[in-house]
């Protein structure tokens, strides 16, 4: 009875223990990297994504993980967009359930020339009304603040 007192004890101080350490300073891994890229290449063929570490943490008090990677690159041929950071929440609980589990995204970009922004939107959407601001536009410097939202099948809300 008391060896497996003992033992009980012992999981739960390990579990707690793993349960602080993932909370406070997570875990930092490029195991998802590949999935990710998958997921991207699935909006356009041609359309890459690298990607640095993500940093994920864990908070049990909403029963999520906050997942961070800083500095990835979005390339599509050979126009590049450095970004500053992507962060998101994934619920544990849809993760389980096997379901789309992304709510939000949160992109941050870096500096970026309005001129290679607008050209790298253009390979995804040629329209007119893009081409005309490629040619209005001479000079300006773009940072951006990007929320996204998702719904419950993993598509962009209005």
């Amino acid at each position: 009875m008391r060896i497996l007192f003992k033992i009980f004890l012992l999981i739960f101080f390990t579990l707690f223990i793993s349960m602080i350490y993932f909370s406070f300073i997570g875990l930092e891994t490029k195991r998802f990297n590949k999935q990710i890229s998958q997921k991207i290449k699935v909006i356009d063929e041609d359309l890459k994504i690298e990607l640095n570490k993500v940093k994920i943490i864990l908070d049990p008090i909403k029963f999520k993980i906050n997942a961070k990677t800083v500095g990835p690159k979005l390339i599509f041929g050979k126009q590049i967009v450095e970004l500053e950071n992507i962060k998101t929440d994934i619920s544990l609980k849809s993760l389980i359930k096997k379901e789309f589990s992304i709510k939000d995204l949160e992109i941050s970009t870096k500096s970026l020339e309005l001129n290679n922004l607008i050209s790298f939107l253009r390979n995804f959407k040629n329209s007119s009304q893009l081409y005309l601001l490629e040619k209005i536009i001479k000079k300006g410097y773009l940072i951006a603040d990007l929320n996204l939202e998702f719904d419950e099948e993993g598509k962009i809300k209005d």
